[in-house]
């Protein structure tokens, strides 16, 4: 969907709103972490707190600011008990953000592996694990199931 101007919409996010903000980090990059809006600024920027992230002398929430193109909603809630299959791509639950990787092996339907870009391999039970989804046009689209396609 585009403008009239053929440019892609900008996301809509005022004050308040919970989202997830992708960090560009070294050593965290494409790891995304629950945030809300704190304040809406100029050239598409926002001021955003983080639900998990503290600040470096431990006193409170990490507020710093982020740009409209690293922020989407927050992902959508998964109602019902998920099972995983061997090669679905997934969001894993580490380091207080959301990262995404592999099923590499199924241990039973409540422990999985998930193999990481960093080649890194960690288990995690079902909880800490949600299908991967990503944010196109405003919308959220479930990924094919290919992990080759998005880990290499």
């Amino acid at each position: 969907m585009l403008e009239g101007n053929g440019r892609t919409p900008k996301p809509k996010f005022s004050k308040g709103t919970r989202v997830e903000v992708k960090s560009e980090e070294v050593g965290f990059q494409g790891s995304w972490y629950s945030a809300t809006i704190v304040e809406v600024m100029e050239n598409d920027k926002f001021l955003v707190q983080y639900h998990n992230l503290v600040t470096d002398d431990e006193t409170g929430s990490l507020r710093e600011e982020a740009g409209a193109s690293d922020i989407r909603p927050s992902h959508p809630r998964i109602q019902r008990p998920y099972a995983f299959e061997l090669s679905e791509i997934v969001d894993a639950w580490y380091n207080d953000g959301w990262w995404m990787g592999c099923i590499v092996k199924v241990h039973n339907k409540l422990k999985y592996t998930v193999h990481f870009k960093t080649t890194e391999e960690l288990e995690f039970e079902l909880c800490e694990l949600r299908p991967h989804q990503e944010w196109i046009d405003r919308n959220w689209f479930t990924v094919p199931k290919i992990c080759s396609l998005y880990l290499h």
